[in-house]
């Protein structure tokens, strides 16, 4: 497979949580368990001579011991952006929130998998993590200036989607303004069964008529993304939210509508693995 420079850094293989729906490739992240840091130092220059952006990741980067110098490396190499994403737990701890910030961090992703410690930490597998992440969003919202971006990621699978309506109420009362609606991809062993994996037709009609009814979508002071979610499975209205690739991804293939979809400059397709699921009857183009 050939390689490509992609703004995502994998810093490391290991993770406090032990997510039911973990998507991260094993064929991929398992070559990440003893990856040096004068190999992170390396990729990250070589990101910097294509992007101007760099989003630090994998499975959960904030577990690493040298997270601190790989964020104030990125720093020094006078990225615009340079951002982390985490399951937020280590966050809870204020010290440490305020050491990725003052390292060079100015764009936070935390992941949030339910609405209450039920819900969250049966998908975590980890009793408390739902204290934590939410106790490390209330800090980063405290420590942070005003440029800096926090955004929660809500990962979507057949097990948690319901969740959607009180996440989302959850989130705006806390006072975030920045929400990725994510479509789990069965791009590891763990989450490419349909006990996990959605249509993502019908799950991308449940989300956007649930942020339609809410009134989600008409509210100025409130970005909402979906990622993962092909214009082609989404309702024609819902398709603006749509999420661009940024990366080329080897493990996307083009169905037959995407030929004369105006979306193809800025989707790679569909997963193959996914097709092999539910194949493309799905997915339209009007």
């Amino acid at each position: 497979m050939k390689h490509l420079i992609s703004p995502y850094l994998y810093v490391g293989w290991y993770c406090n949580n032990n997510c039911i729906f973990c998507s991260e490739a094993d064929e991929y992240l398992e070559n990440l368990q003893k990856k040096s840091l004068n190999k992170i130092k390396k990729e990250l220059r070589i990101i910097r001579k294509k992007y101007d952006f760099v989003s630090i990741m994998g499975r959960e980067p904030t577990i690493k011991p040298d997270i601190l110098e790989i964020i104030k490396f990125a720093q020094t190499l006078k990225f615009r952006q340079v951002g982390i994403t985490t399951n937020g737990r280590l966050l809870s701890v204020p010290a440490f929130t305020k050491a990725i910030l003052a390292g060079g961090v100015n764009q936070v992703g935390i992941s949030l998998s339910g609405a209450t410690a039920a819900a969250h930490d049966q998908q975590t597998q980890v009793p408390g993590s739902f204290l934590q992440t939410i106790a490390g969003i209330k800090n980063v919202l405290k420590y942070k200036k005003p440029e800096v971006s926090l955004l929660v990621n809500l990962p979507m699978n057949r097990l948690n989607y319901r969740e959607l309506p009180a996440e989302l109420k959850l989130l705006t009362d806390l006072g975030i303004r920045e929400i990725n609606i994510l479509n789990i991809s069965p791009l590891s062993c763990r989450s490419r069964t349909k006990k996990i994996i959605m249509p993502m037709a019908k799950l991308g009609a449940y989300v956007f008529k649930t942020l339609k009814e809410a009134g989600y979508l008409n509210k100025k002071d409130l970005k909402i993304l979906l990622v993962e979610f092909p214009p082609c499975s989404l309702p024609q209205e819902g398709r603006k939210y749509f999420f661009p690739c940024l990366e080329k991804n080897n493990h996307k293939i083009r169905i037959p509508l995407c030929r004369s979809c105006p979306y193809a400059p800025n989707c790679d397709g569909i997963l193959d693995s996914y097709l092999k699921l539910y194949g493309n009857s799905e997915f339209k183009l009007l």
